[in-house]
């Protein structure tokens, strides 16, 4: 990753894995500041606990910052819960038929779109505005096809 200047996601499927992922920033293994997404609903993994998620905030904003850039990402029926979760609290939301293929207990997802459509909803009833791609790049510290290493850093 670091010869290839390849900035990881790291997905976080219980406590340890966010703390190794602190230990390979401050040992010079990952470029910069980790980009963390918490992976919750999983079963045997990390559960959909509004407390687990609230520590697991608490210990990004801890290790990395206060600024640190998050995300959830809820399994199955929690992905309209973590979306909700995150969107309130300031961090960033995973969704699609990837992870879930319901809008609710008894509809099917017609498509990425609807579930993408959820989020954008909730972004608005928190007032938080719904990036742009460029705007995600330069929250997450990638480049786009056209960009030089110095314009991402600016």
């Amino acid at each position: 990753m670091l010869a290839h200047d390849i900035k990881p996601e790291i997905e976080a499927f219980d406590l340890s894995h966010i703390l190794k992922a602190h230990q390979m920033w401050q040992g010079g293994l990952l470029r910069d500041r980790p980009y963390v997404q918490f992976v919750m609903g999983v079963k045997n993994a990390m559960p959909a606990d509004r407390d687990v998620f609230d520590y697991y905030v608490r210990t990004v904003h801890r290790l990395f910052g206060a600024d640190a850039p998050w995300c959830a990402a809820g399994i199955g029926a929690s992905q309209s819960v973590l979306n909700a979760w995150s969107v309130a609290a300031g961090g960033h939301a995973r969704t699609g038929l990837e992870d879930n293929v319901r809008l609710d207990r008894h509809t099917l997802a017609p498509s990425n779109a609807a579930l993408l459509r959820r989020v954008v909803d909730l972004c608005a009833h928190h007032q938080r505005p719904v990036a742009t791609p460029s705007e995600a790049r330069r929250i997450l510290g990638i480049r786009g096809a056209g960009d030089s290493a110095t314009e991402v850093a600016a």
